[in-house]
């Protein structure tokens, strides 16, 4: 186990600790330490923790929060304490703790950042409930972060806890898969989907189209509407049962080439133009982090009308 700090310099290294085989509470303890040893070292550095983001395991390549380069200002818009969890063949809690000072925005203000990770067996992160409840600090919302798209008894146990949860539908190779969890987790839980953050410029220009009342009366002569885009993604399902539910008809997607999730929208008989590139994934975590307090409107009655979508050849 070690802890290191000696000077002011080192929260911009980092403040240090690290256990094996120990307890969430000596977890917590160091934590503790850490924070208050930051505030000895003095500077101009603030706290503007705004909530508890719990990471679950997840595997695959993408990592799933990002850390280096560019991506700490990214961050340092919603300083969070972040609880990791990381899953490990061997029956025990290995423990992690990270305090560090950040400069973000033109006048490089000084932030302080928060990472606990744990790393247990499969068994234990079962009860993640009981393990990460000494180290949420009160007063804030908890945010549970599902990065991958095998959600399993982890995410359900922080799902539990949180008062939000993010996920990524278009992360999961099965759509009907990704999407049955969704409509469970939205039923169920306040939730965020990045796929669904996907859709909002062509949901805003689709709105934007059909302002006028010329243009709606459109839809009493012709109701039909076609999207063109990748009927494996659940962005380009999400956004034609949404058009299905918003302009009560039923709606056909076929492939495209399969550049974008969505390459066209045709709604009684009109095009609505698309507009090249679209979000990264780390600024649509943003935006979902920026919505803990705002429901999503119109995403659970997308979910709802999905069976309005027809998937054509």
């Amino acid at each position: 186990m070690t802890a290191m700090a000696h000077h002011p310099g080192d929260l911009v290294r980092g403040l240090h600790w690290t256990a094996t085989d120990t307890r969430t509470d000596l977890v917590a303890e160091a934590l503790a330490r850490l924070l208050r040893e930051a505030e000895h070292l003095g500077g101009e550095h603030v706290s503007l923790r705004t909530m508890n983001l719990l990471v679950a395991p997840h595997s695959g390549p993408v990592a799933p929060i990002p850390h280096d380069g560019g991506s700490r200002e990214e961050m340092a818009l919603h300083p969070a304490r972040m609880v990791r969890l990381t899953a490990h063949g061997a029956d025990r809690l290995d423990g992690e703790v990270r305090v560090r000072l950040i400069r973000v925005g033109e006048a490089q203000m000084e932030v302080l950042v928060e990472d606990v990770h744990l790393r247990a067996s499969d068994d234990r992160l079962e009860h993640a409930q009981s393990l990460i409840a000494p180290l949420l600090a009160r007063g804030i919302p908890t945010v549970a972060w599902l990065p991958g798209c095998d959600h399993g008894p982890v995410a359900d146990a922080l799902a539990e806890t949180a008062h939000v949860t993010v996920y990524d539908s278009d992360r999961d190779p099965d759509a009907a898969r990704a999407l049955g969890f969704a409509h469970a987790t939205a039923l169920a839980h306040p939730s965020r989907d990045l796929a669904w953050l996907r859709t909002r410029s062509w949901r805003q220009r689709i709105s934007a189209a059909f302002e006028d009342e010329t243009a709606r009366g459109l839809l009493a002569f012709a109701p039909s509407a076609h999207v063109v885009g990748d009927p494996a993604r659940p962005s380009a399902l999400l956004l034609a049962a949404w058009i299905a539910a918003r302009a009560d008809v039923n709606v056909s997607l076929s492939p495209g080439a399969g550049a974008e999730p969505v390459e066209a929208v045709t709604i009684a008989g009109r095009a609505i133009a698309p507009r090249t590139g679209g979000a990264c994934d780390a600024a649509l975590l943003s935006q979902a982090l920026d919505t803990v307090y705002a429901a999503p409107r119109g995403y659970e009655d997308a979910l709802r009308a999905l069976g309005r979508v027809v998937i054509t050849p």
